[in-house]
């Protein structure tokens, strides 16, 4: 018994002191980007409600943000890459206009993705969210409001400040590490690489 336990305890060791290296587990920018998360150590997701990945790894990241690093915050941003991601924007900012993101925004991946639904245009997006109980104005006036515009416009000049960055799902760890699966290997195998650059970036006080 003694000897499983000790197994089990330098396997532990092991584990939670992995060392991961840069360029090989996870991208090193040439330049920061800023943050906005303030002495929290910003971890960004980068996603689209179009993405089949996107989804599959949505269920890993509620896992993982019940036991986020208190010393991490975590940040939603939808990629626009091209005019076809736009949509996936307008949605996604449309909910946090709403205030409906922790409410709608996994129903949403499931709508897309299970459900198959096309929301070929703004009406059938607003018909979707009266169906979830939103107001049919406030849905409509988020649609038309500016600060969606804005948002979307700021999310496709974002999107270019990650160079490396070619496709979702990835994540941003304080504004200097690309994190994906093509460098992490897996989906389950990045969050060990998130909480080991959150743990590399954690001032000591």
């Amino acid at each position: 018994m003694k000897k499983i336990l000790l197994s089990l305890l330098l396997t532990f060791s092991v584990i939670t002191n992995a060392n991961y290296e840069a360029d090989v587990d996870y991208v090193v920018f040439d330049k920061p980007v800023k943050t906005v998360t303030g002495d929290k150590v910003e971890v960004r997701e980068l996603f689209w409600y179009y993405c089949p990945h996107c989804f599959d790894i949505e269920p890993l990241i509620k896992n993982w943000l019940k036991d986020m690093p208190s010393s991490a915050q975590f940040v939603r941003q939808p990629a626009v890459f091209s005019d076809r991601w736009i949509s996936g924007a307008i949605f996604y900012y449309v909910l946090e206009q709403l205030g409906e993101v922790n409410r709608l925004h996994e129903v949403l991946f499931h709508a897309i993705h299970a459900e198959k639904e096309a929301f070929i245009g703004s009406e059938d997006f607003v018909e979707w969210l009266v169906e979830h109980g939103v107001d049919k104005a406030k849905a409509e006036n988020a649609f038309k409001s500016f600060s969606v515009r804005v948002k979307v416009n700021q999310s496709k000049v974002n999107t270019k400040k990650y160079k490396g960055l070619n496709g979702v799902p990835a994540f941003v760890v304080a504004g200097k590490y690309l994190v994906d699966t093509k460098h992490a290997g897996s989906e389950n195998r990045m969050f060990d690489v998130i909480n080991y650059l959150i743990k590399k970036e954690t001032k000591v006080e």
